[in-house]
């Protein structure tokens, strides 16, 4: 079962991997809104979960400018935790 994050994130690669294939501007404007909107879905709900977590890692660094900065390598981090049983 998929955790709202988790389905707004897929909502989100999906709507961004379809804004870069439109021809033009306009064409990829709902596409780009979707997105959006997904984005801030992910951003508003709080994660409960390690994948969750990984969910919103994996969207900051999508949208991240700059790679080298500080919120990239932790999100990458985020990514590269496992999960250790106590």
């Amino acid at each position: 079962m998929t955790s709202p994050i988790q389905a707004a994130t897929i909502a989100a690669f999906s709507s961004d991997r379809c804004c870069w294939k439109e021809q033009t501007l306009d064409a990829g404007l709902p596409h780009s809104r979707r997105f959006n909107r997904a984005y801030r879905r992910v951003a508003a709900v709080r994660a409960r979960t390690l994948k969750d977590l990984q969910c919103k890692a994996r969207l900051i660094l999508l949208t991240m400018e700059e790679p080298d900065s500080m919120e990239a390598s932790l999100a990458r981090d985020v990514l590269a935790f496992t999960g250790g049983q106590p």
